[in-house]
């Protein structure tokens, strides 16, 4: 659109928050902030959510998350059936009549599904989901504008930010009519990839690992049953021998909508390129259509209609800071990497949450401001993470191709000679499977992480009150999830019965934005304590006792899992922050509770300075301090 915007319309518009993007992670915003009582208006520069597939697995943590806004019964019901998306499939190709074509080089359990769904049910209430953005957004956004009507402008695009000590005035574009109209927020949310904000801000930068990769994903309807030999597989990968010897790989991942598995109807297909003169970018769709069917060696005569296609720079990089003045980085516009592990869109989902309650209790004068600070201070370390690993699982996915006995550059007839040999009935052969076996099984830190999805704390990042035990001993692989309520951690997920119904530790928040005290059977002075500070300081605190017979808050303990993974005794109690995570462990028995429970809440509500990241030696049990 060519057309020169107009003056600003006479009318400007007043709202708390403004969230630039209509993606993930600012409809995650919107709908967290209308839960929690935060007026905000969301403005996207495209006329509607994503047409693109783009990600599709949602995990865990983020389903509790999806749980506690109310959507993840839409979301399991749109999505695929559980058995339908529990595995990962390498395959030699779709098609073709070679030895070694239309093989199955390695299938594994994925995601939380398969031989993980049990280990998984112990980490969470909630397993994973999957379903594309291009059926989740509008989802998501249908939810967002039945809670905050008009709130939702598509077509709309952010032009300008000034911000002064008071507030932020943004100058928005409406793209239908060319009339342009100022907001005055008190905060900015950039959800926007990076495309608007960070252009407007001469204070965000990133760093790391620029372009090193172009991707490109089809967006394809076709019946590929008839190529495609598992049900369960949520992504298979080709890596295909080419004419020339040359293995080429290909993302072949079914989208439903309304069937799934290999009868899907639509598909994403997914390859990279190097940068410079043959990168995506100078492909023409044309050239890349018969790429992709080249390498799936697909039949000629098989149809395949292409919706669209798109082109993408991957990168590994993470802002410096997540926040500038008053505007914060969330998803993409904070941290960008590979889709690798299908971690880019579940970051930015928990990152929308992290910020959504401290916006609201800093706007609704419960929380001092400081309290912003550990947005960056708590997500920043979980994105670099994030980060290095999807960098790292995308070429490790690679490295299997050694255990082919391919090598690239190699004249063709001795990697046709390698494949083939690979797949031959023969003891070479099976000891060729064997050893391929041995480099996809290290593939497990991509598709079998629940340590690195759920394992990340936010204990040095100053807003919990230390409790001086030691921090558990992490898996290096991220694939072991220890459960731990020590202070900064996620709550432990545990079965507990109420009134005869079996409740999740995660689904005792009654209300958005309230904390959660878990006290032992002794616990009826934690239960006052949390009744008096709640009062106080005008928040909300579902506070229960736990034991075996249901004592005091009548939650029963009948397994005794939560006794074993909560850390205290029947006279302690935790102290959970309404994104639940913990914020307070007392030990054992506390002669002032309240004045306990005071200090934790002023640390938790930005009331004190940070709490100093301390070792184990350094500081007092918390029952020291009662």
């Amino acid at each position: 659109m060519n057309t020169p915007p107009r003056p600003a319309a006479a009318a400007d518009r007043h709202v708390p928050v403004l969230i630039v993007g209509g993606g993930g992670s600012g409809l995650t915003s919107s709908l967290a902030l209308s839960d929690l009582g935060i007026a905000s208006l969301l403005v996207e520069r495209h006329p509607s959510t994503s047409v693109q597939p783009k990600a599709h697995i949602l995990n865990a943590r983020t389903m509790e998350i999806f749980e506690h806004l109310g959507v993840a019964a839409d979301i399991y019901r749109e999505g695929s059936p559980p058995e339908n998306s529990g595995a990962m499939v390498w395959l030699s190709s779709l098609g073709g009549d070679e030895p070694y074509d239309r093989k199955v080089l390695h299938r594994t359990s994925a995601f939380g599904g398969g031989e993980l769904a049990a280990r998984y049910a112990k980490a969470s209430a909630q397993p994973h989901a999957n379903l594309g953005q291009r059926w989740l957004e509008p989802l998501l956004r249908r939810h967002a504008e039945e809670r905050a009507p008009g709130g939702l402008l598509f077509h709309h695009e952010l032009l300008e930010l000034a911000e002064d000590e008071d507030g932020v005035t943004a100058t928005v574009l409406d793209r239908d009519t060319a009339d342009t109209f100022r907001v005055r927020c008190s905060y900015v949310i950039a959800a926007d990839g990076g495309k608007t904000v960070g252009r407007l801000r001469d204070d965000v930068e990133m760093e790391g690992t620029p372009t090193f990769l172009e991707w490109i994903n089809l967006h394809v309807r076709a019946d590929f049953s008839p190529f495609i030999p598992y049900d369960d597989a949520v992504v298979n990968r080709v890596s295909s021998l080419s004419q020339d010897g040359t293995l080429e790989h290909c993302g072949v991942v079914p989208m439903g909508p309304r069937r799934w598995g290999r009868h899907s109807e639509e598909w994403t297909l997914m390859f990279s390129r190097p940068p410079g003169a043959q990168g995506a970018a100078e492909l023409d769709d044309e050239t890349i259509v018969k790429m992709v069917r080249g390498t799936l060696k697909l039949p000629d005569d098989h149809p395949m209609e292409v919706e669209s296609i798109s082109r993408w720079p991957v990168e590994g990089t993470v802002a410096r800071h997540f926040r500038s003045g008053r505007v914060f980085l969330v998803g993409d516009a904070a941290h960008r990497h590979p889709p690798s592990g299908a971690l880019g869109l579940n970051t930015a989902v928990q990152d929308a949450h992290n910020l959504a309650w401290k916006l609201a209790l800093v706007l609704g004068g419960r929380a001092d401001e400081a309290l912003l600070e550990s947005y960056d201070a708590e997500r920043r370390p979980v994105a670099v993470r994030v980060v290095e690993r999807a960098l790292f699982s995308l070429f490790n996915q690679i490295a299997f191709t050694a255990g082919t006995g391919v090598v690239q550059g190699a004249r063709p007839e001795w990697n046709r000679a390698q494949m083939t040999a690979l797949f031959s009935d023969t003891p070479d052969g099976e000891t060729r499977r064997a050893v391929l076996r041995e480099y996809f099984d290290t593939n497990r830190i991509t598709t079998a992480h629940l340590g690195l999805e759920m394992g990340y704390d936010y204990a040095d990042a100053g807003r919990v009150t230390p409790d001086g035990t030691p921090r558990p001993q992490s898996d290096p692989l991220g694939l072991q999830y220890p459960q731990s309520a020590r202070p900064g951690s996620r709550l432990p997920h545990a079965w507990l019965h109420r009134d005869g119904r079996r409740v999740s530790t995660h689904q005792l928040h009654t209300a958005p934005g309230s904390f959660l005290l878990l006290a032992g059977s002794h616990g009826r002075a934690w239960l006052e304590a949390a009744d008096q500070r709640a009062r106080r300081h005008g928040v909300r605190i579902d506070a229960y006792a736990v034991g075996a017979a249901g004592a005091g808050g009548g939650l029963v303990d009948a397994d005794g899992e939560w006794s074993r993974l909560r850390g205290h005794d029947e006279d302690g109690a935790v102290l959970v922050r309404p994104d639940g995570f913990v914020t307070m462990r007392q030990l054992s028995a506390c002669a002032k509770p309240a004045q306990a429970l005071e200090e934790a809440l002023l640390t938790a509500l930005g009331h004190t300075p940070p709490t100093a990241a301390t070792k184990p030696a350094e500081t007092k049990p918390a029952r020291g301090r009662c």
